[in-house]
């Protein structure tokens, strides 16, 4: 965990490296005021919020698109980037990096391009002028086995008769008949592990969310996770009527965990579902 929270130095470090031109601070007019809900938001590549705002500029969504990376100690990088003439202009501000060199560099790239794999997403900048020709413009490592401890417990369903549990080992499945069936001493292999590390990541589970736990129809689905990482834990609890856009982000996410539960060969096994929820 110390590594990941020592990347957004090096980050930075490489987009200064990279950057052809140099402004002298006051040569331009641009705001420092952080949008919480247009600017990608990255603390050390653990929490990472708007990631879907690069998406959309990367598909010429936006002509613009702020990325403002936190250092250690709190303090903000601005990353402004402009999609004009064919051309990414990245303008990189760490005026506001109190225990950094206060500088403004801009570069001009050819390529924006996302980079998916098991374990990290990379967005990268390709085709620079200046001494780098590739810049690192966000990197979101997601690699279940560089951390010490990770379990959930998550309960989904009508009442959440459902349950998959690694703290425990086993999963419940809710007949709808008022019964269930359960195994007992469940393991994911390393790949599901690391799949469901994954989506966790992506669904930014470690950010403040905004869920609700009402819903207006009868019966519902709803939805409860405590996942354990390290020597911390998050509670969540929602319902399938929570339409805001973390409620959504979050049913994704359980969805996700549900199909790869549902895809293993020992829950295939499980007697299928007898009644059903009038």
């Amino acid at each position: 965990m110390k590594l990941i929270n020592y990347m957004i130095v090096l980050v930075a470090l490489s987009m200064l490296v990279g950057c052809a031109k140099q402004q002298k601070n006051g040569d331009m007019q641009i705001s420092y005021k952080i949008n919480e809900k247009e600017d990608v938001i990255n603390s050390h590549g653990i929490i990472v919020k708007n990631r879907e705002k690069l998406d959309a500029f990367i598909n010429k969504t936006n002509s613009t698109q702020r990325v403002v990376h936190y250092t250690i100690e709190g303090d903000p990088i601005f990353n402004d980037l402009t999609y004009k003439d064919n051309k990414y202009e990245m303008r990189n501000d760490t005026t506001k990096d109190k225990f950094g060199s206060p500088l403004v560099k801009t570069c001009t790239c050819a390529k924006l391009e996302r980079n998916e794999t098991d374990k990290f997403l990379k967005y990268t900048l390709s085709g620079c002028d200046g001494d780098r020709k590739e810049i690192e413009v966000l990197q979101i490592p997601f690699d279940v086995e560089n951390q010490d401890t990770f379990e959930f417990d998550l309960r989904y369903g009508v009442n959440q008769k459902n349950e998959i549990n690694t703290i425990n080992n086993n999963i419940v499945k809710d007949l709808q008949n008022g019964e269930v069936t359960e195994v007992s001493d469940f393991h994911f292999n390393k790949e599901d592990r690391q799949k469901i590390y994954k989506e966790m990541v992506l669904a930014n589970y470690l950010g403040d969310k905004e869920l609700s736990n009402k819903c207006n129809r009868n019966p519902y689905v709803s939805y409860d996770l405590t996942v354990h990482i390290n020597s911390g834990k998050r509670h969540y609890h929602w319902t399938e009527c929570d339409s805001n856009e973390d409620g959504k982000m979050m049913t994704k996410l359980a969805n996700a965990i549900i199909e790869i539960v549902q895809a293993n060969d020992i829950y295939k096994q499980l007697p299928a579902v007898k009644g059903q929820y009038l």
